[in-house]
């Protein structure tokens, strides 16, 4: 079962999901479930078709982001300068593809996600607040960025739940790594605001694919769908 995340409702169902599974976390009895197709879904596995969804729909806005940035803003010197696009979290231990992710236990797979999710809240929480005072932003740049925050918040509200009832260390402090572009989005030239804002997306793009991978693969793996 594959459900739309472009639909009003598939948001509600989100919300729904993740505040029934926080309460599952404290309930004795079976998990209730819900018939469709004559399959019984839980609440555990609707969140993981969900999260898997979701995750994807974000992974390919992230990339169409990329790209209208790159064409809109062309012209700017050093758009593409490589000094810029090392990326906050590539000291984070992870998988880097898809094969790797299918031999890595599910456990620290899901980790793995969590620490993109949130080592991304901060710089993203910037972003659409600095690139609302850029000059001549397109409409349809700033709608769309403003549309992957949204988006993100919800699947890290997903994800934080699937943490929370599947790992016994849920709440263990973490150190994730500082993000050190905030400068360059607020610099008196438009143009290092422009670059930098390239170069964030860039590794957004870049990490986004990534935590596509890891919670598709564990959606194939603890829901034992074939095909993966």
């Amino acid at each position: 079962m594959q459900l739309s995340l472009t639909q009003p409702s598939s948001w509600i169902l989100l919300l729904l999901l993740v505040t029934s599974l926080l309460l599952w976390k404290n309930v004795a009895s079976v998990p209730m479930c819900a018939m469709r197709n004559t399959r019984c879904f839980t609440f555990f596995e609707d969140t993981f078709e969900l999260a898997g969804s979701l995750s994807h729909n974000i992974s390919i806005e992230v990339s169409e982001l990329s790209t209208e940035i790159e064409n809109h803003y062309a012209h700017v010197p050093g758009l593409k300068d490589k000094s810029l696009m090392r990326c906050h979290t590539s000291s984070l231990p992870n998988p880097e593809n898809k094969e790797q992710a299918k031999h890595t236990h599910y456990e620290a797979l899901l980790k793995s996600g969590h620490m993109f999710l949130e080592a991304w809240e901060s710089p993203l929480d910037h972003l659409v607040k600095e690139i609302s005072t850029m000059k001549n932003v397109p409409g349809t740049i700033l709608s769309k960025a403003k549309d992957i925050k949204l988006k993100i918040e919800a699947l890290q509200k997903g994800v934080n739940s699937l943490i929370s009832t599947m790992l016994q260390n849920a709440d263990e402090e973490r150190n994730y790594p500082a993000w050190s572009r905030l400068p360059l989005l607020q610099s008196d030239s438009e143009d290092a605001r422009i670059r930098s804002f390239y170069s964030t997306i860039s590794c957004l793009d870049n990490d986004f694919k990534k935590v596509d991978i890891y919670l598709n693969v564990l959606k194939c793996y603890l829901l034992k769908q074939e095909n993966c």
